[in-house]
């Protein structure tokens, strides 16, 4: 390896490393007390090198909330047949996000960083235009609602993308307000649990004529 691969080496595991304890600090005490002093201090950095790998905060946390999205996006597609019906790939969808929410913090990350970055998403009118990662959420479930509205298995008359944005608020906010609590008090599978019957409730009411029974029912979620 050349000197200029290894330094490029050493500059992506060095990117690396100060997301990852951003991270932590974020899981540990929230997002809004997360500081440039405090990273850099716990990737064992001088603020001023840390501010050669991001020129803010805002640049940190958005490169996480990028990555969180990103991977459970890819999470919950594995997870849906795209040749199911509407309801049903909501139906996958909504299984992916609680077992998703039982093996991984990224989800708090998801949402409490989005929240800061972007306080007005995802009510319309609101929040910021180009938050791709969302917008992405947004846009996978507004295709299922529509999907379903074609096959019968969703409720006709509905808009899709105000619909998923309702969708996106309700989770989000249950998530949210866990995200507040210190982590030693987070109770994961209470929180699963509410995630589990909001979710089912919004299954119900935008079914259609053609939604099989078993879509509108996620089961038991996973146990930590």
């Amino acid at each position: 390896m050349g000197i200029a691969d290894r330094k490029q080496r050493e500059k992506e595991e060095r990117r690396t490393l100060i997301l990852k304890k951003a991270k932590e600090l974020i899981l540990e005490r929230g997002v809004d007390f997360l500081s440039m002093q405090e990273i850099a201090d716990s990737a064992e950095l001088s603020k001023a090198a840390l501010y050669l790998y991001f020129p803010g905060k805002e640049a940190i946390l958005s490169a996480i909330l990028e990555e969180a999205a990103t991977t459970f996006m890819d999470y919950a597609k594995e997870r849906t047949n795209p040749e199911a019906s509407g309801i049903e790939a909501i139906h996958s969808l909504w299984k992916g996000f609680l077992d998703f929410y039982g093996e991984s913090e990224d989800i708090f990350l998801l949402t409490g960083i989005n929240r800061s970055v972007n306080p007005g998403f995802p009510i319309e009118g609101f929040g910021e235009t180009g938050n791709a990662p969302m917008e992405s959420l947004l846009a996978f479930i507004a295709a299922y609602l529509e999907r379903g509205m074609s096959d019968g298995t969703t409720m006709e008359g509905i808009d899709p993308v105000k619909s998923a944005r309702i969708i996106v608020m309700v989770a989000t906010s249950i998530i949210d307000q866990a995200a507040r609590l210190p982590r030693q008090a987070r109770d994961a599978k209470k929180i699963q649990e509410i995630l589990r019957e909001t979710l089912e409730i919004i299954l119900r009411g935008f079914a259609g004529p053609q939604a099989p029974r078993e879509a509108l029912r996620l089961g038991s979620p996973i146990r930590n």
